[in-house]
Formats: C-alpha cells, sequence, structure tokens
C-alpha cells in the first residue's frame, strides 16, 4: 500500500468516481484575539469549513482489504495526541482509497503547528504515513 498524499482544503469535490478537485489548500489559520488566551485543552470551534482528504493506493493483492486505522491530531511539538478517531480503509472495490473528513473543532494546546496524522494498521509500521500541518497563528 502507498500513501498518495494528505491535504487540508476548505472545499472538497469528490465524486463517486473519476478525478477529485480540492480548493485552497490551507496550512495556516488566524485565531481570532479572544482565543489566544484561552486555556489548554479548549475546544477551538472552526469557523470556515477545513476538510483533510487522504489518497492511499492499494498496490498488491494482500492491500485488497479492510484495514484499520488513525485519524491523530497532534498537538504542536508533536509530543502529544490531542484526539485520535477510529477509521476504515476498504480497498476490497477499489484500488485507489480517499479518505474525507470535515474538521469543525480542534482541541487547543496553545499557538503553534498543529498535525493531523492519517496512520493505516500493519503498515504505518513500516514508515511510511499521512500527515497534513495547520499553523494555529
Amino acid at each position: 500500500m502507498r500513501h498518495d498524499w494528505t491535504l487540508l482544503c476548505s472545499e472538497v469535490d469528490a465524486p463517486a468516481s473519476g478525478s477529485i478537485t480540492l480548493k485552497n489548500v490551507i496550512t495556516a489559520v488566524r485565531v481570532a484575539d479572544r482565543f489566544r488566551i484561552s486555556p489548554i485543552n479548549t475546544i477551538l470551534s472552526i469557523d470556515a469549513p477545513l476538510w483533510i482528504v487522504s489518497q492511499w493506493t492499494a498496490e498488491f493483492d494482500v492491500d485488497r482489504q479492510i484495514h484499520a486505522g488513525l485519524l491523530q491530531l497532534m498537538a504542536p511539538g508533536g509530543d502529544r495526541v490531542l484526539n485520535e478517531t477510529k477509521l476504515r480503509f476498504d480497498f476490497r472495490h477499489t484500488i485507489v482509497f480517499r479518505f474525507i473528513r470535515k474538521i469543525q473543532e480542534v482541541r487547543f494546546a496553545g499557538l503553534g503547528t498543529y498535525e493531523f496524522h492519517v496512520l493505516v494498521a500493519n503498515f504505518a509500521q513500516r514508515g511510511e504515513w499521512g500527515r497534513a500541518s495547520l499553523k494555529l497563528v
């Protein structure tokens, strides 16, 4: 299995088959002044749409199954998981799988660069996984 790319964007058009359109790739979000002094672990709502999109390709027959995965939000510095969600990657009927999820809130741990990690069980141990960074400024 191969990780192709992982991005954060403000719009996604993903028809059931065919190409995908991503608009306004995002790398930074300005935090409103009232949230700059928020206590650690405050949940901040994201006003503008924010989507994480990750594309994976099954390269071998052994990849053509359902794989367990995780979406993790890492604190600035990458030393702490702020949020973790279980995922399911189903390659039984496709070679290319796209994970698309709307991000509506972020657990605040201070200003800095947050990373979204997309990991696939029994694959991430080999050293390749999806990552998208979001800098809160």
